[in-house]
C-alpha cells in the first residue's frame, strides 16, 4: 500500500523531467521495471499469507472436528439416546466451520490493517516526522472519543429496545 503511492509519484516526477530534460526515457524504463518488481514481491508475500491464514483456518477447524468427533464417540448410549444425534452434530459442525472462519478473517484483518498503518507510519515518517506526528495524534484520540460515546449509545440502544 505504500510502494504505489510512493512509485507513482517517482514516475510523475520522472516523466516531469524528461519534459525538462533532465532525465532520459531509459530512466522512467528502471523506474517502471523496479515498480513492477516491487509490487510482484507485494503481491507474492500477500499470495504467502493468504495461504498460511488458510492453512491456520484449516489446523484449527480438523483439530475442533477431531476434538468433537471424539467427544461425541464417548458419549454413553444413555445420552445418546436422550440427544438427536443428527441435529447435534450438524449444530455443532455448523458452529466450527463459522469458529474457524471467524479466525480466518480476524487474523487476515489484523495483518492486513496492522501492515499498512505500520507502511503509512514509515511513509509519513520518511516524508516529515513532523507530519506524522500531528497525523498520529488522531487515533488516539477518536477513540479516547468513541470510548466516551459508548456509555451513551448504549443507554440510548437500550431505551430504543425497552420503547
Amino acid at each position: 500500500m505504500g510502494a504505489g503511492p510512493y512509485f507513482e509519484g517517482q514516475l510523475a516526477q520522472c516523466l516531469y523531467d524528461i519534459y525538462q530534460g533532465e532525465a532520459t526515457a531509459g530512466d522512467m524504463a528502471h523506474l517502471a521495471a523496479l515498480y513492477v518488481g516491487v509490487i510482484f514481491l507485494v503481491q507474492l508475500a500477500r499470495a504467502g499469507k493468504r495461504y498460511s491464514v488458510r492453512l491456520f483456518a484449516n489446523r484449527v477447524s480438523r483439530t475442533m472436528r477431531h476434538t468433537l468427533y471424539h467427544s461425541l464417540v464417548r458419549l454413553d448410549a444413555h445420552a445418546l439416546q436422550q440427544e438427536n444425534l443428527g441435529n447435534l452434530m450438524t449444530k455443532a459442525m455448523g458452529d466450527v466451520d463459522a469458529c474457524a472462519e471467524g479466525m480466518r478473517k480476524f487474523t487476515t484483518e489484523f495483518f492486513d490493517t496492522g501492515v499498512a498503518m505500520v507502511g503509512y507510519v514509515g511513509m509519513l515518517l520518511a516524508y516529515d516526522w513532523r507530519l506524522a506526528l500531528l497525523c498520529l495524534i488522531f487515533p488516539p484520540v477518536s477513540y479516547i472519543c468513541a470510548e466516551l460515546m459508548k456509555g451513551n449509545v448504549q443507554r440510548t440502544g437500550a431505551a430504543c429496545k425497552k420503547a
